[in-house]
């Protein structure tokens, strides 16, 4: 019998019987049909019936964001602007424990306008930290995969409920293989993507970016092999600044089932994320114009430093060496205006982090050149507050009184995630 390469049909099959055939779908079937409609779990970012990949900086909150959203679709409530489709959901964590879940929860049931109860068999919380066999799946020496039995309880458990949305933090703990191995990467997702079948659900899947400033870590198979990818950071400027860190940006970094690059704008205010959208227009206009004050200090501050170190003394006087003046008219003060420049050294002045008239250097004349100069502000670090409350710590201050944020949609009053890439929220 030929074996020509080019004509598969000529070898023959592997055993006696014939081979099966994959199975066809006949396009004319559908002929009158009406065309099923697409379904999310969460309208346009997470599809139905698919795993898909939350990526973000330690700092960024990905975990109080996952866990606000479990929250809002086992209540069937809207989060950040769009619909839910409301199920039985599970947040597991190998992160957090079941003192600061319970924290986090409360504060969110607060924000949301209901109480705890209302969660009852339709909101479960997992805390795995502590436990050293959380992998779902782990690989042989030969890269030969071996299904874990806690990816078995995690199915039997997401049955049992009949959990309809599972949130997974995060993939350092649960992926018991080597991120850059492309084929490892491609049989966790696959086993996450099945598992959306097999839950008729779907699975959000949290993981850190790399060093590099990628959007995920490890091989592209982490990109190629969802279907949906979300990206959470704080919004930096051209300079790589964060000039409003309480805000937040949640980005469709791939979506096969909607449009790339879309993006969801929302603020950690009081400890909640709350949408852009749903801020009092009177509380917006002060965020706005806080957030603007606080860009152009830094604008200011990051002049007055290049100035000094160009030797070019600048002055609060009016003249040719006024600071607002030369500080527009730098290519990297541009961006804001000479007024802005004027409000930004007043403010700085009575904040104490300039002084003026001060000494600065010698000119060729060895006359000293005075200017304005910025203020090294170096100190001890105060004295840590005595505690009242035997509960409290650094990591886990005393409770405020619940800020007065109420009934904005899928909003929590939990505070974010710490800023060290070990302990995030």
């Amino acid at each position: 019998m030929s074996r020509n390469p080019r004509n598969l049909a000529s070898f023959p099959p592997a055993n006696d019987r014939a081979p099966a055939l994959l199975p066809l779908l006949n396009p004319a079937d559908w002929q009158d049909q009406d065309v099923p409609a697409r379904e999310w779990a969460w309208a346009d970012y997470i599809p139905h019936r698919q795993a898909t990949y939350l990526t973000g900086p330690g700092s960024a909150g990905k975990s109080l964001l996952s866990q606000q959203l479990c929250t809002c679709i086992a209540l069937g409530l809207p989060f950040m602007g769009k619909d839910t489709r409301q199920a039985v959901a599970i947040y597991v964590t190998c992160e957090d424990d079941a003192d600061e879940l319970h924290r986090r929860q409360k504060a969110i049931c607060d924000a949301l306008g209901v109480p705890l109860s209302a969660l009852s068999g339709k909101l479960h919380l997992v805390s795995l930290t502590g436990a050293t066999s959380n992998a779902l799946v782990t690989f042989t020496p030969d890269g030969n995969p071996i299904v874990s039995d806690a990816y078995r309880t995690l199915l039997h458990t997401a049955r049992a409920t009949g959990a309809g949305f599972l949130a997974l933090d995060n993939v350092a703990h649960l992926f018991g293989g080597n991120e850059n191995i492309r084929n490892q990467v491609a049989v966790f997702v696959g086993m996450l993507n099945n598992l959306a079948t097999e839950i008729d659900g779907s699975v959000l899947f949290l993981g850190h970016p790399n060093k590099a400033g990628q959007d995920f870590s490890g091989s592209t198979a982490w990109e190629n092999q969802v279907r949906s990818r979300l990206f959470m950071e704080v919004p930096k400027d051209e300079e790589g600044n964060a000039p409003d860190p309480d805000a937040r940006v949640l980005v469709r970094g791939k979506a096969n089932y909607a449009r790339n690059g879309e993006r969801i704008g929302f603020r950690w205010l009081k400890w909640a994320f709350v949408h852009d959208d749903d801020l009092p227009t009177d509380m917006a206009k002060e965020i706005a114009l806080n957030v603007q004050a606080n860009a152009e200090n830094a604008a200011f501050l990051r002049c007055l430093a290049l100035a000094t170190e160009q030797k070019r003394a600048v002055s609060h006087n009016p003249g040719s060496n006024f600071a607002p003046k030369v500080f527009a008219a730098m290519t990297e003060g541009k961006k804001h205006s000479e007024r802005g420049y004027r409000a930004a050294m007043e403010r700085l002045l009575h904040l104490g982090q300039i002084a003026l008239d001060q000494p600065l250097w010698r000119g060729p004349n060895r006359v000293m050149k005075q200017g304005i100069k910025a203020v090294e502000i170096c100190t001890d670090p105060p004295a840590q507050t005595p505690c009242t409350d035997p509960h409290e710590t650094r990591t886990n201050p005393a409770r405020f009184n619940p800020p007065y944020i109420k009934d904005i949609t899928g909003a929590a009053h939990e505070a974010a995630a710490p800023l060290s890439e070990g302990g995030e929220q």
